[in-house]
């Protein structure tokens, strides 16, 4: 049912008055056709639920991880206590990225900068489970399974909507090494991290990563820390990285059976903190509204409110359905691509919307520093800029 309503709910947003009872008629056959498993294991229910829960409970350190700009040590040791997907390194193996998209929304119910300081580190690690030889894994996955929040880099994005496969940066055998010239945007932990991976394009322009130490000074970063951050200050960043003959050893290359599916994952686990992020601010919009009165009765009572908070989380419910369905379809990986990125089109536009309806129903209280919706708002424009399509989704800041 929580289908069929999201759906409905599309068709009254984008269907004209006359072509709505036609349009709701066609979605319903379409969900009823595609018989969507919307169910989850008895295992990932209850850690949706706990974990949502402790991170509620976290929410209160946010403020800390952001003017520190890292993740506190309770938090550090209540998550790693909880054991997060990924908290082998992802040694077991990356057949289950359900419990990865679900674990990294549930922990934006905390903070979307302190669940992206465990993304960007678990990123990395589910690449080189899923791509790397058997002496790179044997390497670097203890690594991981020993620090939840180990510092790691994945150089994916190129800015200005490139999706990974059209990516121009160029990995080249160079001699018996290679070669690594590129752009990348952006970029986190730029200076602390221990191992990134670099995804590129090969000599005959096929995809291809890298895993690279130490880059020095072929890499130069430009607007990082958080000088020029309005939000998610928690996990370090740059903007721009620019890697200019970065020479890496040639046992460095990831396999490229698989790259593609194992990125396009990793973007579905960005969407699904953007997803998080979203619900999680529309909840505690809508739990404010159930104490703030006006005119005799609390304000959620009036239609203006209840109808968007209403229609806001309808659309992280759907949106979420919609990531997993990416994530797990059995289609070839170009068109599994091609998917994701109007799904993370779609999550940008609702963490924008999100976080600017519960500041606006909260009027002035959702500005103060002392809620969470004041920090959701901040993060909503960075979160929104990640993984950014200006071709594929019209963003507009109101």
């Amino acid at each position: 049912m929580a289908a069929f309503a999201c759906l409905a709910l599309a068709d009254r947003r984008t269907a004209s008055p006359s072509q709505r009872p036609k349009c709701r008629v066609t979605l319903y056959r379409r969900a009823r056709d595609i018989m969507l498993d919307l169910g989850f294991t008895p295992t990932q229910t209850r850690m949706i639920e706990d974990l949502k829960e402790l991170a509620t409970g976290l929410r209160d350190y946010a403020s800390e991880a952001e003017d520190s700009g890292s993740v506190p040590s309770t938090v550090r040791s209540e998550l790693t206590r909880f054991g997060l997907p990924g908290a082998d390194g992802f040694a077991e193996g990356v057949g289950d990225p359900v419990a990865f998209c679900l674990a990294a929304e549930s922990m934006a119910w905390a903070d979307a900068g302190i669940a992206y300081a465990w993304l960007a580190s678990r990123q990395v690690a589910w690449i080189i489970a899923a791509c790397g030889t058997d002496e790179q894994k044997a390497k670097w996955l203890p690594r991981f399974a020993s620090d939840p929040f180990l510092p790691a880099s994945l150089y994916m994005y190129e800015g200005r909507g490139i999706a990974p496969s059209e990516s121009q940066t160029e990995i080249r055998r160079h001699g018996n090494q290679l070669l690594v010239n590129g752009y990348k945007s952006p970029v986190m932990y730029p200076r602390t991290a221990v191992v990134s991976v670099i995804v590129g394009r090969d000599e005959d322009g096929g995809l291809t990563a890298v895993i690279a130490e130490n880059p020095g000074e072929a890499v130069i970063f430009s607007s990082e820390e958080s000088g020029r951050r309005i939000g998610m200050t928690a996990c370090p960043s740059a903007i721009e990285a620019r890697i200019s003959d970065l020479v890496v050893p040639a046992d460095a290359a990831l396999h490229s059976q698989g790259l593609l599916k194992a990125l396009t994952t990793c973007r579905m686990v960005h969407a699904a903190i953007c997803v998080g992020t979203a619900a999680a601010a529309t909840r505690y919009a809508g739990d404010y509204a159930r104490e703030r009165e006006a005119f005799g009765k609390p304000i959620i009572g009036f239609q203006g409110v209840s109808f968007t908070l209403t229609d806001l989380y309808m659309e992280a419910e759907a949106l979420r359905l919609s990531l997993l369905d990416v994530a797990t379809a059995d289609i070839d990986e170009e068109r599994r691509e091609q998917r994701a990125n109007d799904i993370i089109s779609s999550a940008n536009q609702l963490i924008a919307h999100c976080g600017r309806e519960g500041v606006q129903i909260m009027g002035a209280a959702g500005i103060v520093k002392d809620r969470p919706q004041e920090r959701v708002y901040r993060n909503a424009a960075v979160l929104a800029s990640i993984d950014f399509d200006p071709l594929n989704s019209p963003l507009v800041v109101r």
